[in-house]
């Protein structure tokens, strides 16, 4: 059992199919197959369950995850101090965007230009992928929260957003309660949008069907413009839309930076951690 075989089995679990597991890490299936019937005769024990095509782990196979996840992270954040250490400076910063997304283009600009070396791997947050590596998860609530890893950056209001031909966009402010017959759009589950727009559907007293659901926010962005829906979110500088005031609901959403402290954190990590927060004070 090397780190090659940890690694294999953690892409095994990700990917739920030898197939998939196999075109990830540039293997042949048979020879995951072969690894996967090595690791289970070591450890004396199956580690998944045989669904078709579809792998997935038993109860042994879940506690032998923990430890591979754990022995990965431990081995990478050790090889990461050594060369920070020894003067080679890691240059990567990876991200999980679960919200704030419009945000991310501004801090990743302005960080660029006083670290120009850096390298950054954006990802869409998904819920049932494994984000091991992530440094940082950009993320919304509607509560305060307390955890000691995340660190809270700011709170914004959110507005109706509607396309500029939308007959809603005249108005100075409008009630939300006054607009369950409208045709919503929201974020898909991976994105805490849907959680907080539905949130305030439902103190507005209506509960829109979750059937206009767009994955994509630039997607989301070009059918408020071309009129196909309504939509909350936060202040944001389009021309083809128009953001109304909520007067009846108080509608905001707390912004959140949660770093990973099962890795390393790197000098440049650290410098993007402040350089977060400080673009954030500027703002308010």
């Amino acid at each position: 059992m090397n780190l090659q075989t940890f690694r294999i089995f953690i892409a095994i679990n990700h990917y739920g199919k030898l197939t998939e597991a196999a075109k990830y890490l540039n293997l042949t299936q048979s020879a995951l197959s072969r690894t996967v019937h090595q690791l289970e005769k070591e450890i004396g024990a199956p580690l998944f369950n045989h669904q078709g095509n579809r792998i997935t782990l038993n109860r042994n196979g879940v506690r032998f995850l923990e430890m591979s996840k754990a022995v990965i992270a431990e081995y990478d954040s050790c090889i990461k101090e050594i060369r920070e250490e020894n003067g080679f400076l890691d240059r990567s910063i990876i991200i999980s965007i679960s919200s704030a997304g419009v945000s991310i283009p501004a801090i990743i600009h302005g960080f660029r230009k006083i670290h120009p070396e850096t390298w950054f791997s954006l990802r869409s947050h998904k819920n049932d992928k494994d984000d091991s590596d992530v440094q940082f998860t950009f993320f919304c609530t509607i509560d305060s929260i307390d955890d000691p890893d995340s660190v809270f950056l700011a709170e914004e209001e959110l507005y109706l957003t509607v396309g500029k031909s939308n007959p809603i966009a005249s108005q100075q402010s409008v009630a939300l309660s006054e607009l369950s017959s409208k045709h919503f759009l929201f974020a898909d589950s991976n994105n805490d949008m849907q959680r907080i727009q539905m949130h305030y559907c439902r103190l507005a007293g209506f509960a829109p069907e979750l059937d206009n659901i767009v994955d994509k926010q630039v997607i989301m962005i070009m059918l408020l413009e071309l009129d196909e829906g309504i939509t909350m979110l936060p202040k944001m500088n389009s021309p083809r839309l128009a953001q109304i005031p909520i007067h009846d609901i108080h509608c905001t959403r707390k912004i959140y930076l949660r770093k990973n402290t099962q890795i390393y954190e790197t000098r440049l990590a650290k410098e993007f951690e402040k350089y977060c927060i400080e673009y954030f004070r500027k703002r308010t």
